[in-house]
């Protein structure tokens, strides 16, 4: 089963987790094999493509597989820094206040930059998340007191 040369292979971190994924789920190399060329048409990850890719990612998810590299924030657990559900909280606070926009990422990290002393999301510990929230709060509940 050679691989489609219409759609793109499978990237380096994507075959990455998918080891991870077996890891995690304690599948042997036969399961594994299986999995690839029933869900992923191949009989090795290194043939597999993007579309593939997604269908092994699929079952492996319906067989209980989380990745906390696929969060929403983009950036995962990392110790000490702000959570995904954090991260989510300011960008959610700040469309609020600063509305729809093409550079709102860039104004949101001008505004932490200037106030909060760090100049992208990614850099925020758990502390200043905290009060990066309580002043995207505060903010947005004077604003809306001003319509």
């Amino acid at each position: 089963m050679a691989r489609s040369s219409a759609v793109a292979p499978a990237t380096k971190k994507q075959i990455a987790l998918l080891h991870v994924a077996k890891r995690e789920l304690g599948l042997t190399d036969d399961d594994y094999r299986a999995i690839l060329a029933r869900h992923g048409h191949c009989n090795s990850s290194a043939d597999l493509n993007a579309s593939g890719f997604t269908s092994v990612m699929k079952y492996m998810a319906a067989l209980g597989f989380k990745s906390t590299s696929a969060t929403p924030s983009g950036f995962g657990e990392r110790r000490g820094m702000a959570s995904p559900a954090q991260i989510d909280l300011i960008r959610a606070l700040w469309l609020k206040y600063h509305g729809e926009a093409d550079d709102k990422e860039a104004a949101l990290n001008n505004w932490l930059t200037r106030f909060h002393k760090v100049s992208a999301l990614r850099f925020v510990d758990v502390a200043k998340a905290s009060k990066i929230i309580t002043a995207l709060k505060r903010m947005t509940s004077r604003k809306k007191n001003e319509s």
